[in-house]
């Protein structure tokens, strides 16, 4: 397997024009190279970028060295899981090695993953991706609830108020806009009553009382309070329950702590316990934290998901205030464990399924498949092409994987 190297020096030529790739380029000091092992003590080297010290005192350099059949599937037309992104392939490609100064490599990620997506594109000579679509929007009524006599949250509805209540609760450091595209598919509305809300402090809705500003840090005694306040405030006798990453964490927890106000769950993404997804520099002087939090989230996408998915799910990213994504890691990271929770859920109360995408290294379908070994009778599933946010990332193409889901769990709101 091996690369054309005279194909590739095209390729970057026409990355690197992108205006995309443009943008994140002039944020990156940093020369960086990619370096190929071809075996039998040979390797080549291509500058992927220069840095912009160019006539200047050289700035840091940064090396990204693997063997040559770890680049070519990186670059192939769809990679395999572990291949997709930097942030793949420095967790689960054997050999693959990122060299350079530690800032230096963060302040440079998001050029990086940027560049190596468009690279791939451009090698393969890929269509030029369709249109976002957001007339979708057109069925989404959003309004304030105050919760639990104090804290305000924006919430949004989609679907006949007649229907069945469907509870969806979004991922760390984003909102409830990760659910417009479900929200828009006129199958769900027509049997569900959807709802979703922005966290206090997330999106629109603003920080919790007594709480100062740069100071996030989410626990899960709030996280709960605000869920369970949410349906209070909204006339939610009971629900089932649509999670996220963090909002399937919380998702069990809540099943085992108030199984009478849920139907049962289908969670997405969840995570058994996901060590070491905080990173000290989401919210650090040196660095643009809202390049990095879209960059970090961005390597967990699939990449054949759509281009218009993929780039809604990474700029909700780039809006989240300082020290909020890093907030909610807090809970999600440092403290959630699954084992905590599953004993006391009863599947045949409160009935659980999981899907999770086959891209997805924070909360991997081994971690969720865990969870369904503990949780007696519960249900799994992986989700093949998809990463770590399947209803932003493609929310037409998870619709069919949920519907079995979606209906066992309206027949028990009968």
């Amino acid at each position: 397997m091996k690369l054309d190297q005279a194909r590739l020096h095209s390729a970057l030529t026409v990355a690197l024009a992108r205006p995309e790739v443009a943008a994140d380029a002039v944020q990156c000091e940093a020369s960086v190279d990619m370096v190929a092992m071809a075996g039998a003590g040979q390797s080549w080297r291509l500058s992927l970028w220069p840095g912009l010290c160019v006539g200047l005192p050289a700035g840091p350099a940064i090396e990204l060295r693997a063997t040559e059949p770890v680049w070519f599937e990186a670059l192939s037309a769809l990679p395999s899981p572990g291949r997709q992104s930097l942030g793949a392939l420095r967790r689960q490609a054997p050999g693959f090695v990122v060299e350079g100064p530690e800032l230096a490599i963060v302040q440079a990620l998001p050029f990086i993953e940027r560049l190596l997506d468009s690279l791939r594109h451009a090698f393969n000579d890929l269509p030029a991706p369709a249109a976002a679509d957001h007339s979708g929007l057109a069925f989404i009524q959003g309004r304030y609830l105050q919760l639990n006599g104090t804290d305000w949250v924006y919430a949004e509805q989609a679907g006949l108020a007649t229907n069945p209540p469907l509870l969806a609760l979004h991922t760390a450091g984003a909102d409830a806009r990760q659910w417009h595209g479900l929200m828009a598919q006129a199958e769900l509305r027509q049997d569900w009553n959807i709802h979703a809300f922005d966290l206090p402090a997330h999106g629109r809705s603003p920080l919790p009382a007594q709480t100062p500003n740069w100071q996030w840090r989410l626990t899960a005694s709030a996280y709960r309070d605000w869920v369970i306040g949410y349906m209070d405030a909204a006339g939610l006798a009971k629900v089932a329950l649509l999670g996220c990453s963090m909002g399937s964490a919380i998702g069990l927890a809540l099943l085992a702590r108030y199984p009478d106000r849920f139907v049962g769950a289908l969670l997405l993404e969840a995570p058994y316990c996901s060590p070491g997804r905080r990173s000290k520099y989401l919210n650090h002087p040196q660095v643009h934290g809202a390049r990095l939090a879209a960059a970090w989230v961005g390597a967990l996408l699939s990449p054949s998901s759509p281009k218009a998915g993929r780039d809604q799910a990474t700029w909700i990213y780039s809006q989240g205030a300082p020290g909020i994504y890093d907030g909610d890691l807090a809970f999600y990271s440092d403290d959630f464990d699954a084992h905590e929770h599953t004993a006391a859920i009863d599947n045949q109360r409160t009935p659980l399924y999981l899907l999770t995408g086959d891209y997805d290294y924070s909360a991997t379908p081994a971690d969720s498949q865990r969870i369904a070994d503990e949780v007696v009778g519960a249900s799994f599933s992986t989700l093949p092409g998809f990463g770590h946010f399947p209803m932003i990332e493609n929310p037409q193409g998870l619709l069919p994987f949920l519907k079995a889901p979606l209906q066992a769990l309206r027949q028990r709101c009968a």
